[in-house]
């Protein structure tokens, strides 16, 4: 397990280096509109939500390129398994630490002087220090593992298999919105996320177990190609 860790650590390049520049330049933009606004505009960014999409892109590179290649070196598939985790908990904890820190300062500079909320997002001026470094975690962490199930997925049954998964999650979609429109339930769950939305960053801890979970079973099985 530590030499599939000292792997991953050595490509610093996805793990680290990408997502921040991609954010850092979508904050830089921000602040830029800020400037030319004067301050005068309550800027709600999104902007944030792109490192967490970057995570989840770069698990589906980064197994596609370092999984044949363990294997390759003799390397167990669980020691694979526990070294790529524990490289995506341990990049999720220190990337939701950096997180925390610019929305404290952002806080303490009324949005970096320009009314820009990028990492202090409004739901979260209730939120205590650990619930709020908590929400960073657990939603990096739920899209790394998201991205190792898919990837794992198409590791075990190729193609074929992401067909079948991602034509299924079609179908139940379709036929969840068909019925949400149907019984005019759409304003109802609206309602009920609006209230308790930080519930959903709780049950994301239980996927993200199942997900990885799922993930170990699938490598173990999955061929080299």
């Amino acid at each position: 397990m530590t030499g599939v860790l000292k792997m991953h650590w050595r490509d610093k390049t996805v793990w680290i280096y990408v997502p921040w520049v991609v954010l850092l330049f979508s904050f830089a933009i921000n602040v830029i509109i800020g400037i030319l606004t004067k301050g005068q505009e309550n800027i709600n960014s999104g902007g944030i939500a792109s490192i967490y999409v970057y995570m989840f892109i770069a698990i589906l590179i980064v197994q596609a390129q370092t999984f044949p290649f363990s294997l390759g070196m003799s390397i167990r598939r669980t020691d694979y398994f526990m070294g790529t985790a524990l490289m995506c908990l341990l990049v999720s904890a220190g990337s939701s630490l950096v997180l925390f820190l610019l929305s404290v300062i952002e806080n303490m500079t009324d949005g970096w002087g320009v009314n820009l909320h990028y990492f202090a997002l409004p739901f979260m001026k209730d939120l205590s220090p650990i619930a709020r470094f908590g929400v960073f975690f657990v939603v990096m962490t739920y899209m790394f593992f998201l991205g190792f199930v898919i990837s794992s997925i198409h590791r075990r049954f190729g193609k074929t298999g992401l067909y079948v998964l991602f034509t299924a999650i079609l179908l139940l979609s379709s036929i969840g919105s068909f019925a949400m429109t149907y019984y005019e339930r759409w304003m109802d769950l609206f309602k009920w996320v609006a209230h308790h939305h930080q519930l959903l960053y709780v049950w994301m801890i239980p996927f993200i177990i199942l997900y990885a979970l799922i993930s170990y079973g699938l490598l173990r099985r999955a061929t080299v190609s």
